[in-house]
């Protein structure tokens, strides 16, 4: 399904730029080049089946009495894996889009310049995008081993938590006017530094996960 969605949010992607291009009615290439947000549609296909993985493959391993170590150490590799190889889809895909220049439209959904022209290039976009596709199905089967572990009352009772937590934190930032600073510190990342701080989030994630795990029942 991921690999589907993947491809088809990246086809329609090109379909719309090749649309738009048409509309301008003009066969000059050298127009301003386009870009489209649609290289994060798979993450959260990802993210889905994450959450499946807990709900359902973690009762399995349990009636096959696997230990909760066990499951865990396997489904960091899982996701793992899958991770690098949504990275290297994305590097692929860049590198396409950049000796085409953007299909002969200019029309960029993976060829990021913000993520591609830095320190490390495509390469360094790849790990970026792997990276943040663990952080993803990291937090995906957090949420849903965590409804194993406490159940559906206080699921909500902390996902509502978060968000007034959230939305406190967010008006804090509005009337001190933190936006700008934090706008600037994220714009002063490349790739590679975006990279090693996704790495760090994933490995308090994992750490996370396995607390939670160690009393969770399966359903």
């Amino acid at each position: 399904m991921p690999l589907s969605v993947f491809f088809a949010a990246w086809l329609i992607a090109v379909g719309i730029g090749w649309w738009i291009h048409t509309m301008q009615g003009s066969g000059d290439s050298s127009g301003e080049p386009m870009f489209t947000g649609a290289a994060q549609a798979p993450l959260w296909a990802l993210v889905f089946v994450a959450a499946y993985s807990a709900s359902h493959t973690f009762p399995f391993s349990m009636a096959l009495s696997y230990s909760r170590r066990t499951f865990m150490l396997g489904v960091i590799l899982a996701f793992g894996l899958v991770s690098v190889a949504f990275g290297a889809a994305f590097i692929l895909a860049a590198w396409i889009e950049r000796v085409t220049d953007g299909f002969g439209m200019h029309f960029y959904t993976f060829n990021l310049p913000y993520l591609t022209q830095g320190s490390g290039g495509i390469v360094a976009a790849g790990a970026l995008a792997a990276t943040l596709c663990l952080v993803l199905m990291m937090v995906g089967f957090f949420w849903a081993i965590l409804y194993l572990r406490a159940g559906l009352f206080t699921l909500w009772v902390i996902i509502l938590g978060l968000a007034v937590v959230g939305l406190a934190g967010t008006m804090l930032i509005f009337q001190n006017d933190g936006w700008p600073v934090i706008w600037e510190w994220i714009m002063q990342q490349s790739a590679l530094s975006l990279t090693g701080w996704l790495a760090i989030l994933a490995v308090g994630l994992a750490g996370l996960n396995y607390g939670v795990i160690r009393r969770a029942t399966p359903a």
